[in-house]
């Protein structure tokens, strides 16, 4: 059988890899494979080779087995979109509708697999490859497998090695599944193994409801197929994850607690019999012991992994054990996997150079330590939205373990099995109904079922229904569109149990905790480290606005939360105040805009005993409640329809019991934007079939994407929001039903801006850090259609913060209850300053992006100051005493850290001068928010700062400049930058928000060099070898 390959090459990669592909074949050094050659091409010799024509019948090879052809495109995009020169009139031939001399479908004999070869720096990353795929199917082709998109920023191995491995199998599996003889086409029960979870539900449901209405009894799977789909792991699915910000644990537990629900359901047989979902880091207590028992033959143990990557390349702190064994040398002998099979999601952020870094290292290590690879590593990406990536993944994942799991790849020429094998006949599909027996009870009756029962008009009085048709928009007499099961997301939970605790079971708890606290050992002796589920419980020491805000209301706000005794009513008054003082307006309105941007810088207190150490460029992590406004509506709504008490006791996932209200206000989020999977769960709960209907479409992937992003996205609707919109999921949704609807409350992130060294100079010598943040106030779209539109939204760590330090905002006088708030450090390893103190700096930091850059000033400030003290004291004890007495670094303000190496330093810098530094800085007006405008001249002025370059974007009169504008348009700074970097190996440090700018300026920088290294490849290739060694580091976030 001969395999076509064509390409689409602008630089040779995808010429090569397809050339490198055809030879395999060609030269047989690939085993057991179907292709007895292969053609390579270039795309637009399509129509000189005739191909479609020849593809417009079976293939005639004398094999009947097979009745498609097969085909390989790989093709790059070059420009921001472009096909290369070689592939442009084959994207212009499929971008038409095919011509009268072709059938309507003229790919309906071909199967396909395209790889998409791009770059994420540009905006439409793969294009070429991805309108091809698209095309393609829309012609009548069969795909294979999806579109494979490897992005060459970082690195296309990553993805174009696994998809060689597995391509020529998927494609040999497509042509040979239509084949096994003709006649009357014979509907099966089964299921194919490449649908999504739901959809197999659905697809069961339907023969189930067939066979029901015919009274036909599945008493058994008749095929042989079946026979091996009911084969079921000796062992669990195995789902771990490695996360800093929650992003990667949800991910993971909705994976296993929705495969937890479909075998729950009586018409679902899942191959794994159970799941095991669990940090990386537990995976030797929880897993690996069965990984390395050998199970039946021709099977295998399934393993998913989900992982983020931190700062520029760390990996999770839940994870990092994990990750350095796999790295181990002596790992590599055991062979830890090779029982396993495996499926890996990354998760990252292209703003960063290292993108999904720790992801790729699982994948890469887990296949050398013996793992079978059952899909390609998937790159999810923070920047552009997860859920792109992370939807279909976790559709597909489970089956497509399980087929390679249970050992059967080849079944009657069919695709290997699915995870599930045929269900029973039963009446209809389930809806979640969720019934609490008593306010005491901690048993839920779950009953399933699918109800699109609509009225022929509109009854339903909630307001988010009248919304909701207003923007499809319906007339009163239309009924709002019912959706297909297989096009909503999948349904899961957050949490595994909640049970309610009564006060016998509450006391023996107690006791229990009683013994376990008496043998905790202190944390000094321990080397305790605070995190994510142990923050340490910092006190607010000073706080000020940066921004020339009015401190006005701060003045009032303080009189409120001044009291000892401050209630949430005090801080929704507080918050009510701000609002009041600082009205917000869309458009033009100065006062307006500069009442949204507001800046404060806050003092944090640390623990004196060091066990909290931070250098400059490192992140602290917040954790803060929900806001009172949202506790309270949820603790009424619970009392009211469940008679649940705020003050009772319940234990969620078996953990330590808390009261109902702490619950509400700590471990659910309330406050952020709905997303669709929390939507479909919610629809479950509505007693109004309309109210079911409308949430349903909001989640649907196809008919409802427009409308999500108008309706929810767009005005920043959360939870509290649906429920006062769709007031009768009130009625039936339980807590225990919240609490598994909602994720956590993710920590927010904010760069340090102080230096330890600079702390300990100080007069008071006291052991804190300063961390600045912008006050997010906006107001969302008004929306003729949606009475509920144009609200204000403040963000839920910014406004709190803003409110209790409102004394301190307003310089006060007196002592007062100091606030408290929950903080643990975001170490990273990659935006650090340079050992070498004469390396030269470019700082490029517009708005809050400028803080880790006063850390880095200070902290600079601080060292010269320490090798000239260490200096002063040495000469002094030379000149005026001669007694033998050596200065003990301990007497200097200086840590050991930095008294390591001292006397080398020393010696360094009465020889060598210290890097210059030049800092650029953005933001709206230099006359509000020039952030650090006096400590920024104070720097230049004593010589820390060489330079310093500004830009402001919305100056009366003037035209708009960012910092990219002046990098590149001013003969200064161009002139400058290219002395720096190329004369001076200056290190370039970018920090800020990553909505464009980080982007924007690589791309100022690489426009600057290319004038002196004669091209644009040459600057490109230049600022790579930067990023390489160190040389151009980023802090960007999305």
């Amino acid at each position: 059988m001969n395999l076509t390959i064509l390409y689409g090459s602008a630089t040779g990669n995808a010429e090569h890899i397809a050339k490198d592909l055809g030879e395999s074949i060609n030269e047989k050094k690939i085993s057991s494979c179907a292709f007895t050659s292969a053609t390579v091409l270039e795309l637009d010799q399509f129509k000189r080779k005739k191909l479609f024509e020849s593809w417009s019948s079976p293939p005639e090879d004398g094999d009947s087995k097979y009745t498609k052809h097969a085909l390989v495109v790989v093709c790059s995009t070059t420009g921001n979109g472009d096909a290369p020169e070689n592939a442009g009139r084959f994207v212009r031939f499929v971008k038409r509708k095919p011509p009268t001399t072709l059938s309507d479908a003229p790919m309906e004999h071909v199967a396909y697999s395209v790889l998409a070869l791009g770059d994420t720096n540009y905006d439409k990353f793969c294009e070429s490859g991805q309108l091809i795929d698209k095309k393609l199917k829309e012609w009548g082709g069969t795909r294979a497998m999806p579109v494979a998109c490897a992005d060459e920023a970082t690195g296309l191995e990553a993805t174009v090695e696994p998809w060689v491995e597995e391509v020529l199998g998927k494609l040999e599996a497509t042509c040979a599944a239509s084949a096994g003889g003709g006649g009357e086409e014979k509907k099966d029960d089964t299921v194919d193994a490449t649908t999504t979870l739901p959809e197999q539900l659905d697809q069961k449901l339907v023969v189930a409801e067939e066979t029901a209405s015919t009274s036909v009894q599945l008493s058994s799977p008749a095929p042989a197929v079946t026979q091996e789909i009911a084969k079921e792991s000796t062992t669990s699915l195995y789902v771990l994850y490695g996360s800093a910000t929650g992003n990667a644990e949800h991910i993971a537990k909705d994976v296993a607690a929705t495969y937890e629900l479909y075998l729950k359901n009586p018409s679902f047989i899942g191959y794994f019999p159970s799941v095991v979902c669990c940090e990386l880091n537990d995976y030797k207590k929880k897993c690996l012991s069965q990984w390395e028992t050998e199970p039946p033959s021709n099977t295998k143990h399934g393993v998913i992994i989900v992982c983020s990557t931190t700062g520029n390349a760390d990996a999770p702190e839940n994870s990092d054990r994990f990750v350095r064994w796999l790295k181990r040398k002596t790992t590599d002998s055991t062979q830890p996997f090779k029982h396993c099979a495996y499926a890996v999601l990354a998760l990252g952020d292209t703003n960063y150079d290292v993108f999904c870094a720790t992801g790729k290292v699982i994948d890469k290590r887990l296949k050398e330590l013996g793992g079978t690879r059952c899909c390609p590593v998937a790159l999810a990406d923070e920047a552009t939205g997860l859920e792109e990536t992370v939807d279909p993944w976790t559709g597909s994942v489970i089956q497509k373990l399980a087929a390679e799991c249970n050992g059967s790849t080849r079944i009657q020429g069919s695709v290997a099995p699915p995870a599930v094998a045929a269900p029973v006949a039963v009446a209809a599909p389930p809806k979640t109904i969720v019934k609490e027996t008593s306010s005491s009870s901690s048993s839920e009756e779950k009953k399933m079922e699918f109800d699109e029962t609509v009225p022929a008009v509109s009854q339903s009085s909630s307001v988010g229904v009248a919304t909701i048709r207003n923007l499809l928009p319906l007339l009163p007499k239309d009924a709002i569109p019912a959706v297909d099961n297989k096009s909503l997301p999948s349904m899961v939970s957050s949490l595994s149990s909640c049970e309610l605790v009564n006060d016998e079971e509450l006391q023996g708890r107690e006791r229990e905790n009683s013994v376990a606290d008496n043998m905790t050992v202190s944390s000094g002796s321990s080397g305790f480290h605070y995190t994510l589920n142990k923050p340490y419980e910092s006190t607010v020491l000073s706080a000020r606005y940066l921004t020339k805000t009015n401190v006005e209301c701060a003045k009032k706000a303080s009189e409120l939360v001044l009291d000892s005794s401050t209630s949430d009513e005090k801080v929704v008054e507080a918050k009510n105040l701000y609002n009041n003082h600082f009205p917000l307006a869309i458009g033009d309105d100065i006062e307006c805009n500069k009442n949204g941007k507001r800046v404060i810088e806050m003092t944090l207190s640390l623990p004196d005993d060091f066990t909290l150490e931070y250098q400059p460029g490192d992140s602290v992590g917040l954790i803060v409640p929900n806001t009172p406004e949202a506790t309270i509506f949820i603790l009424s709504m619970l009392e009211k329809n469940h008679g649940v008490l705020p003050s009772q006791k319940i234990s969620v996932d078996s953990n330590h019991p808390i009261t109902v209200e702490e619950a509400i206000r700590t471990t659910i989020d309330l406050c952020s934007p709905m997303k669709k999977k929390r939507l479909f769960m919610l629809s479950q709960f509505a007693a109004d079939p309309e109210e079911a209907l409308a949430l349903r479409l909001l989640s649907s992937n196809e008919k409802g994407n427009d409308l999500f992003q108008r309706y929810v996205e767009d005005q920043n609707r959360t939870v509290i929001d649906i429920l006062k919109e769709f007031p009768s999921c009130q009625q039936l949704i339980t807590l225990e039903g919240l609490l598994g609807c909602l994720p956590a409350i993710p920590p927010r992130y904010y760069s340090v801006c102080s230096s330890p060294l600079a702390d300990r100079q100080a007069e008071n010598g006291s052991y804190h850090l300063k961390v600045a943040f912008s006050v997010v106030d906006f107001l969302t779209p008004s929306v003729a259609e949606d009475l509920n539109s144009g609200k204000r939204v403040g963000g839920l760590a910014t406004r709190y913060l803003e409110c209790i330090c409102s004394p301190f905002l307003n310089n006060p006088s007196g002592s007062f209850k100091v606030p408290t708030v929950q903080i643990f450090p975001k170490p990273t390893h990659e935006f650090r300053l340079p050992t070498n103190m004469s390396t030269p700096l470019i700082l490029i930091g517009p708005g809050t992006g400028i803080a880790p850059f006063i850390g880095f000033l200070s902290h600079r400030q601080a060292q010269i100051s320490s090798l000239e003290s260490f200096e002063a004291a040495e000469t002094a004890s030379e000149g005026t005493w001669r007694g033998g007495y050596e200065l003990d670094p301990e007497e200097l303000h200086i840590s050991k850290g930095d008294s390591t190496g001292l006397n080398l330093a020393l010696d360094y810098v009465r020889k060598q001068k210290t890097g210059e530094i030049d800092l650029y800085f953005g933001c709206r007006y230099s006359d509000h928010d020039y952030l650090y405008e006096d400590e920024l001249e104070a720097f230049k002025s004593t010589g820390i700062l060489s330079n310093l370059y500004t830009a402001f974007s919305r100056e009366h009169g003037k035209e708009k400049m960012y910092v990219q504008n002046i990098m590149q348009d001013k003969p200064e700074c161009k002139q400058r930058l290219t002395e720096m970097i190329l004369n001076k190996d200056a290190s370039v440090y970018v920090c800020g928000d990553g909505n464009a700018m980080g982007k924007d300026v690589q791309e100022a920088i690489v426009n600057v060099l290319a004038d002196k290294l004669e091209s644009k490849q040459s600057a490109l290739a230049y600022l790579d070898q930067m990023k390489t060694s160190g040389r151009f580091v980023l802090d960007i976030w999305s």
